[in-house]
Parts: structure tokens; sequence; C-alpha cells
């Protein structure tokens, strides 16, 4: 199985998107979510939730599946920044090797982050990056936009 093969009953508990075939993201997954995650592919799973926002042993279930784990938690609120974007792009490319699923809680803080990254360093329209964002699982487009009327003032 492939990560494009992935469906939403698959995954019913997180919201995902495939963004290629080596990287789909998302939302908090359940143990079961991590079961499927590994069976269509998924040799890793990139937390971006920090460690006091976390309700569970993540680490554990990851590494008892024989997937790797990575933790580069990300605050909500003060961690989105053009650094943090950065740093989750970096991350992104140390990971292109293998399968993995790069997640927060719900999905909106790493299409933010994305979005921080195509506007302000690779300088990408306004709606090119929202719309990249969106794509990557950003929900609260007026964060986004708080960051961008911030940068101007």
């Amino acid at each position: 199985m492939t990560l494009h093969n992935l469906k939403e009953s698959d995954l019913p508990f997180c919201f995902f998107q495939v963004i290629n075939e080596k990287l789909i993201v998302g939302g908090q997954p359940t143990e079961q979510d991590l079961m499927v995650l590994k069976s269509h592919g998924v040799m890793r799973v990139v937390n971006c939730i920090p460690d006091y926002e976390q309700k569970w042993n993540e680490q554990a279930i990851v590494s008892q599946l024989g997937m790797e784990y990575l933790s580069i938690g990300f605050d909500r609120i003060s961690g989105i920044t053009i650094a943090n974007a950065k740093t989750l792009i970096a991350t992104l490319k140390t990971c292109s090797d293998q399968p993995t699923f790069l997640h927060c809680l719900t999905g909106n803080r790493i299409g933010i982050l994305i979005a921080v990254y195509h506007y302000f360093l690779l300088r990408k329209p306004e709606k090119d990056a929202m719309s990249e964002g969106v794509f990557w699982g950003m929900r609260d487009k007026a964060a986004f936009m708080n960051i961008v009327e911030e940068s101007i003032q």
C-alpha cells in the first residue's frame, strides 16, 4: 500500500492530506491511526505538538510499531514564526528519504508555518502562500494574515 491509497475512512479520527508519495500531513493521530499509517508504508512520524500539549505517549506506540519518531514541538501561538517555518522545512528535507507522517493537533499550525515559509522566504504572493497553507491544513487564515500585517508595520 502507498500513501496515495489512503482514504478518509482509513483515518476517521484525524485530518490528513497526502502531500506527495513520501509525505502525509495531519492532525493528532490515535494509536489506530498510527497502525493504519504503518500499513500504508509510513516509516517516520514527526510530531509538531509541544510536550505540554501531548496527552499520551505517542513516541512509545510509534517505537513499538517499528517507526522512527521525531519531536519538534511548536507552540500554537508563539511558535508561528519565520524561524520555526525554516526549522520545519529543514526537518522535512531530512525526512525526504522515507514515507513520513507530519502532524500537529489539527494540521492548522503546520499549514500556517508552510504559508509563512512560502510568503516570507520564497516570496510568493500572499494569495499563493495562503493557498499552499490551506492545502497543508491551515484553517485559521486570520493567524497567517496577522503575521503578514505585523511584518508590514
